[in-house]
């Protein structure tokens, strides 16, 4: 019996681009609250979370770890 999981597309350009345009923004977005914040530690710590959503959405564009797909990690 197939499973549900190995027949699913594996990803397309246009899917890869619009979700790591959509991490990149989430990433730009919050590097500005970062730019707007007033204490040290709250800079520090969006700035974090913003570098972490823009190294995200590079990895979705690019397919590395965490996204990678092959066929071999497709669970049957």
């Amino acid at each position: 019996m197939p499973s549900v999981v190995a027949d699913r597309p594996r990803d397309c350009t246009s899917c890869r681009i619009v979700s790591a345009v959509g991490l990149i923004g989430i990433g730009g977005y919050l590097a500005n609250v970062a730019w707007q914040n007033k204490t040290t530690a709250g800079k520090v710590a969006i700035s974090t979370m913003s570098l972490a959503f823009v190294s995200l959405g590079i990895a979705r564009y690019k397919q590395e770890y965490p996204f990678n797909k092959k066929d071999d990690d497709r669970i049957v």
